[in-house]
């Protein structure tokens, strides 16, 4: 089993420059997996996969959408999408904004050795090969399959579910079970990890597939649920409501 430092000095740099910034976060309810272990992430509009990355006592290489490791390819996706298209910046600050950026980005998700996410079929089965190939050396994933990915909810709704075709390939090759395990950032400033979710022996790949996406769904709210964050979020919506004090004949 790999036991050296996965990320790189930068990666480690900021780690430990931003928990000072972060004390106030509970973290007694975050656990490292035995590895090999998916570690999959409730996005929450970026929340969840920083803190994860900051917080999280393991060190996961993350998915990142490959755009993000190439400084031109950076500029583009910040530049166009992000700050012009996305929050309706003016040209002038966008630029400025996607300049800084598409020089600095790259080389941090580069240091958390990000596996790089493409959306074509035969990048994809790189990705995953060398996502496989990270863990049978015994190095932990890091990924966020939410759809709606820019959603500030605190439940976690649909996700996309072909990130599980990395327990077909693990399996293949191992004949072991892939551990995929629920971590959650809550804005109570907590940080939990819960019970890994497998695949089991006796049942094609194909008839497990969604009932194993759905456990791991259930393990994400379970663990806002665990955070208070529903609770939380019910009481908004209650203060938000208008109560008509009585209702007129």
């Amino acid at each position: 089993m790999n036991k050296k430092k996965i990320y790189g000095p930068l990666a480690r740099f900021l780690r430990a420059g931003v928990r000072p910034f972060l004390h106030r976060w509970d973290t007694s309810g975050a656990q490292k997996a035995q590895p090999p272990a998916v570690y999959v992430v409730h996005h929450r509009n970026m929340s969840g996969p920083v803190h994860t990355l900051a917080l999280l006592p393991d060190e996961p290489r993350p998915w990142v959408l490959h755009v993000f490791l190439d400084r031109h390819e950076c500029f583009a996706q910040y530049y166009g999408y992000t700050f012009r298209k996305r929050f309706g910046w003016p040209a002038p600050a966008a630029w400025a904004a996607a300049g800084v950026l598409s020089l600095a980005v790259p080389a941090v998700v580069r240091s958390f050795g990000a596996i790089p996410v493409y959306r074509s079929l035969k990048e994809t089965r790189d990705m995953m090969e060398q996502s496989v190939q990270a863990m049978l050396r015994g190095e932990s994933i890091m990924l966020c399959p939410d759809v709606a990915y820019d959603s500030a909810a605190p439940a976690t709704g649909e996700i996309y579910k072909g990130f599980l075709q990395l327990e077909k390939l693990y399996h293949a090759g191992t004949g072991a079970h892939l551990r995929f395990v629920p971590v959650y950032c809550g804005k109570t400033k907590r940080i939990i990890t819960g019970k890994p979710v497998c695949f089991s022996d006796g049942a094609p790949f194909r008839t497990q597939r969604e009932e194993v996406a759905g456990r791991i769904v259930d393990g994400l709210n379970a663990l806002a649920a665990a955070c208070g964050e529903l609770e939380r979020r019910q009481r908004k919506r209650a203060r938000a409501t208008p109560h008509n004090s009585r209702l007129m004949p």
